[in-house]
């Protein structure tokens, strides 16, 4: 706590806060009422590098049950930061604390969605924000996810009548064998998904793609 009160010092604390639910999981939520607060007030900080470490707290804590009761409250700021201002282009840290803040809608959408406020379009804020480019690792992850929900037919995901496919197709194409973004395995598994879909389906979704897109596509199907 005294750390989460003295401003040069917090990004450490709320490191340490993430390293403390990431080893420990449900074992760390006796520690929660000491730094969760601390949390969501950063998450909504002016600078990045404090915002950043807030959001993977989030985004580790959001599979764990007990957080269900910070879900909604949760929900609502990832919506209202991922929904405003774009970062400045040479803003770094802001770039990534704005991944961040998607990897954690995106686990939020994935284990608390019955806890979602009505008014958060949760998967589709998450799918408008796809691929993710400027925290390497938390692309390779959520990708990996992403290409693994769509493998099983994810309805959150995929939107009503599938009305997210395009944009999550378009993603994956994008990151397609781009070594920062994107794992072997999960190349792999896009190369399944693109093989596995009908030729009409690809062909009345081919106006949402980009043309590096539809030239990696066919090249997957070559």
């Amino acid at each position: 706590k005294q750390w989460l009160s003295v401003k040069q010092n917090r990004t450490l604390a709320l490191f340490l806060g993430c390293d403390i639910i990431q080893h420990l999981k449900e074992h760390s939520e006796q520690a929660w009422p000491a730094f969760m607060p601390a949390v969501f007030e950063c998450l909504m900080d002016k600078d990045g590098d404090v915002r950043i470490p807030a959001a993977y707290a989030i985004s580790l804590a959001a599979p764990l049950q007990k957080f269900g009761e910070a879900a909604p409250e949760a929900f609502k700021r990832l919506a209202q930061i991922l929904t405003g201002p774009a970062p400045k282009k040479r803003d770094n840290e802001a770039k990534v604390a704005m991944d961040n803040c998607t990897s954690a809608l995106f686990e939020l959408a994935r284990h608390q969605l019955p806890l979602c406020p009505p008014e958060v379009p949760a998967w589709q804020i998450v799918v408008s924000k796809l691929p993710i480019e400027d925290d390497e690792d938390e692309a390779k992850k959520v990708h990996d996810a992403v290409a693994d929900l769509l493998l099983e037919q994810h309805a959150g995901l995929l939107g009503p009548d599938q009305a997210h496919l395009g944009k999550v197709l378009a993603a994956l194409a994008e990151v397609y064998k781009n070594e920062g973004l994107c794992k072997e395995e999960t190349a792999a598994k896009i190369l399944r998904i693109f093989q596995m879909l009908p030729k009409d389906n690809l062909v009345k979704l081919a106006g949402g793609f980009s043309e590096k897109q539809q030239k990696k596509i066919e090249r997957m199907l070559s």
